[in-house]
């Protein structure tokens, strides 16, 4: 009579308690710490109720102890359990006992999802029965604390899992370890630098635009960190679920294929060697080209430099990890990164040479819209709809679209000069065509706007452009609860207008000089004026500069008899020193304000006309023609500031003939 047997092997299943349950033991502690005790803590009186504010999501309970114990208690489980895979005399004990292989993974597997579950699952427990108990039904629901269940299990079972799939590709328990996170954080560290290095290799390539768009999402790992902000999506818990099981069976897969000699080996499965090797190498190399690219300044001797030595010291970190020693140097392992080298070169320089892509500008017959700014990060900020008048709009106009494919060209001729000239005045430039057949052509650049003065004063000039980008042109008045003008510096002053008549009045006013100011005022005034606060409540507000060329609203406070109020003016200001020398490269110290008092040839004046027109003519943005300082009468504070040749008072441009 045939024998049965059992599907559970109650002593291996003792076994398996005995040598990992503490693993279990101290998780539930730490989550006792977290959640339960600091619940009881803060909530177990009315007036420590009335202190604490109710958080979002359980999550935000010492998150920094359920974080660090999610993402590492999987993985130090995984290594526990499977450990007697990496030592020959537990692997040969385990495997000469009357179980097939697939019966011993599932019970190793199973258990440490059971020991995993367990902590958790008295955790919610107890934080049911707290919540009944001390009364705290408005702090958190039954709801909230399925949500922290199920999200915080989703993630110990896909840390698990994924560290147990890599415990069946090594046969060292610490490369176990190392290689479960790099495996986890793959996807985001491989993005970050294929991005990185098509950046380098590719003028235009919109790395940042591409790298700030949902980057975290990418990884489990990433994901986790951001919980306490917001609730999992569906769509990731079907895809971590989804994964979890793809890696279940996987390794189950790999188990039943791995040869017990392989015990000790870096690397289990012998195809795969080949794949880490050279995996390895291309990650070190892009990391080599990125550094020395920063570093360097992105200077393409030493960009090729960081991509040999890279490669170099990736090739045989990985032959010494697999091989287990680090006398690797010999001619004959040389073949396989010569071989690596040349398929290299031949692939950078197919890239760089083409120039298809980066000589790309779509016809103006092709586009249907296209964005300009130099703020992409707005552009990508996921905004409510109450808040979307923060978000740039594209131009659709065929004359600014024009406009915009000039200056791209113009952009795209001068790459060497873009990437040599760097200074205070280089920024971002971030262009985003959408194209009439529903595809996009994204690019981003770093130029100096001064060079390309006459083509983007043609764009910012153009009515459509300031309406696309100026949040005033796009919020409802009737919302506007108050507006606040402050003076920055150390002379406190303010105003505020709450009527909705003068509210309608000063927005009308602020739009017509927003429409009438010129792009070189704009330019030369940015960030020099008072501040201006529009509060449209729920936390909503915009800010921008009252501007010397915001002619027509100075004139509206004028007759409110406001203006001095709201503005530095010369009552605050003992006197100006005006020197004609470039001290903009160090503006910020008190030592070039030292040198410009020794200046002998220097314009010194107390008139308050003089000290008026100065201020009103001074620009923020440092210039080569006139250094002015003001010097306020309190706290002995002074402000440098600067004329260009156009904006230089009469008086100043006399003295200095």
């Amino acid at each position: 009579m045939p024998s049965k047997m059992s599907l559970f092997n109650r002593e291996l299943i003792m076994q398996i308690g005995r040598g990992t349950g503490w693993i279990s033991i101290v998780y539930f502690f730490g989550l006792l710490f977290a959640l339960p005790l600091q619940l009881i803590m803060r909530y177990s009186s009315e007036e420590n109720r009335a202190f604490y504010t109710k958080p979002e999501n359980l999550f935000q309970f010492y998150y920094d102890i359920q974080i660090t114990l999610m993402i590492t208690v999987p993985v130090l489980l995984a290594v526990f359990l499977f450990r007697f895979l990496h030592v020959k005399q537990a692997s040969d004990l385990m495997h000469s006992i009357p179980l097939k292989r697939d019966k011993i993974f599932h019970h190793y597997a199973l258990t440490g999802i059971i020991l995993l579950v367990l902590p958790v699952a008295i955790t919610t427990i107890l934080l049911l029965i707290i919540r009944i108990n001390l009364d705290i039904t408005a702090i958190y629901s039954k709801t909230d604390i399925f949500i922290w269940a199920g999200t915080t299990i989703l993630f110990d079972l896909l840390f698990f899992i994924a560290g147990v799939f890599i415990a069946m590709m090594t046969g060292l328990s610490v490369v176990q370890a190392v290689l479960t996170y790099i495996f986890v954080l793959f996807p985001v560290g491989i993005t970050i630098l294929v991005c990185s290095n098509l950046k380098i290799l590719l003028y235009g390539f919109p790395s940042d635009y591409l790298l700030n768009r949902d980057l975290e999402k990418m990884s489990p790992i990433t994901t986790a960190i951001t919980l306490n902000n917001a609730d999992l999506k569906w769509e990731y818990v079907v895809i971590y679920l989804l994964l979890s099981v793809v890696l279940y069976g996987l390794s189950l897969f790999f188990y039943k294929k791995r040869k017990l000699e392989t015990v000790t080996e870096a690397i289990a499965i012998v195809r795969l060697r080949s794949v880490f090797k050279y995996g390895v190498t291309i990650c070190v190399m892009f990391l080599g080209g990125v550094y020395f690219s920063e570093v360097q300044n992105a200077n393409t001797g030493w960009i090729i430099f960081g991509y040999v030595i890279g490669a170099v010291i990736g090739y045989f970190i990985a032959e010494m990890v697999l091989q287990k020693t680090w006398r690797v140097f010999s001619l004959r392992r040389l073949k396989g990164l010569v071989v690596f080298s040349a398929i290299s070169a031949v692939l950078i320089l197919g890239v760089k040479t083409l120039g298809v892509y980066e000589k790309r500008v779509p016809n103006q017959t092709e586009i249907q819209n296209v964005l300009i700014t130099d703020n992409p990060y707005l552009f990508m900020s996921q905004y409510s709809s109450t808040e979307k008048f923060r978000v740039p709009e594209p131009l659709k106009e065929e004359a600014n679209i024009e406009s915009v494919r000039k200056l791209h060209k113009q952009i795209i001729a001068n790459e060497k000069l873009n990437k040599g000239h760097i200074s205070e005045q280089t920024q971002d430039l971030f262009l985003r065509y959408k194209l009439k057949n529903g595809r996009y052509v994204t690019r981003e650049y770093r130029v100096d706007k001064r060079l390309y003065a006459d083509l983007f004063k043609t764009i910012n000039d153009s009515k459509e452009y300031k309406l696309a980008t100026n949040e005033i042109f796009k919020i409802n008045v009737n919302q506007i609860r108050s507006i606040r003008i402050s003076t920055n510096g150390p002379v406190g002053k303010e105003a505020a207008f709450a009527d909705p008549i003068e509210i309608k009045e000063a927005i009308s006013i602020l739009k017509s000089d927003i429409l009438a100011e010129s792009y070189e005022d704009n330019l030369y005034y940015q960030d020099r004026g008072s501040g201006i606060e529009v509060d449209m409540g729920k936390n909503r507000n915009i800010y921008f500069t009252l501007r010397p060329s915001f002619v027509n609203f100075t004139e509206w406070l004028t007759k409110k008899k406001q203006l001095e109020r709201v503005t530095i003016t010369n009552k605050d200001i003992s006197k100006i020193l005006v020197v004609k020398k470039d001290y903009s490269h160090a503006f910020e110290t008190e030592e070039p304000i030292e040198q410009l008092e020794k200046d002998n040839n220097s314009l010194k004046s107390t008139n308050k006309q003089e000290i008026e027109l100065a201020l009103q003519r001074a620009g923020s943005h440092p210039q080569k023609d006139y250094t002015v300082v003001f010097y306020y009468k309190k706290g002995n504070y002074k402000e440098v500031l600067f004329f260009d040749e156009a904006h230089a008072p009469d008086f100043v441009k006399e003295h200095f003939k």
